[in-house]
């Protein structure tokens, strides 16, 4: 557990996100875990690895606070809202749907990233098309908050894959600050996702501590070398095949979500 835990945790740091794609799957087949046990077990741990790899990235001036403020709000309502869910709806036709979105915004991503390449450090194409500091922007991330908590809720993941092409590609952010902002609210989503599985009887706090144990250890690598030994070009091409690779792979088992 340990060792998938580093493992998963090494995904959160480098990438921003929770890493529930990799670690609810592992549950299942590597535990035995229903899936309704294994999404609250993930969320339960992401949220210690968050903290400690959330905490690196802040410490070098990669998390926009007021962003992730507006994210939390509606990301902790959205994650509530989405647990709830997950007992009450057959999410095969969800999750396929879902696999798309991931599959189409992975390619943008990539294309963005090889883009930018081309023109030897132009600036992001999307860069600066919304304000997140104005009322419109600041109104919209929260509404980004409120579906990223509900994905988070439904699925088991901590909404950093989804969060963070839309701060790179919608409001411009570079990908570094996009994936510290992106931790620093997987925080209160993942605390909030797992205390309503956790009501449920649907979090393993024993398999969960020691997840999260090498999780922490395996986030702060990752996020070292995110933050300080990859440029921003490489992590946004990384980011942008892992979301092709995750959507394909969504779309192909369509398994029941919320079995």
């Amino acid at each position: 557990m340990i060792i998938v835990g580093f493992g998963v945790g090494m995904l959160t740091g480098l990438l921003g996100i929770g890493g529930g794609s990799v670690l609810v799957p592992a549950m299942v087949y590597l535990y035995g875990m229903n899936q309704h046990r294994a999404h609250g077990t993930s969320l339960a741990a992401i949220s210690l690895v968050a903290l400690f790899t959330a905490l690196f990235y802040s410490r070098h001036g990669q998390v926009d606070w007021m962003v992730a403020g507006e994210l939390m709000l509606g990301g902790v309502v959205g994650a509530m809202i989405g647990a709830r869910i997950c007992s009450l709806l057959s999410a095969r036709r969800l999750r396929s749907y879902f696999g798309i979105f991931l599959a189409i915004v992975g390619i943008r991503m990539l294309y963005n990233a090889a883009a930018v390449f081309a023109a030897a450090g132009a600036p992001n194409i999307a860069a600066h098309a919304l304000a997140p500091d104005q009322l419109g922007g600041g109104l919209l991330v929260v509404v980004i908050g409120v579906f990223t908590g509900i994905l988070s809720g439904l699925f088991g993941i901590g909404g950093g894959i989804v969060m963070i092409p839309t701060l790179v590609l919608l409001f411009g952010f570079a990908q570094k600050m996009a994936q510290g902002i992106s931790l620093a609210v997987i925080i209160p989503v993942s605390i909030s996702g797992a205390l309503i599985h956790s009501a449920h009887g649907n979090v393993r706090w024993s398999t969960g501590i020691w997840l999260a144990l090498g999780g922490i250890f395996g986030g702060l690598v990752g996020a070292r070398i995110a933050v300080i030994e990859v440029g921003e070009l490489v992590l946004q091409g990384m980011f942008g095949l892992l979301m092709l690779v995750t959507g394909a792979l969504m779309m192909r088992h369509r398994r029941e979500a919320c079995d």
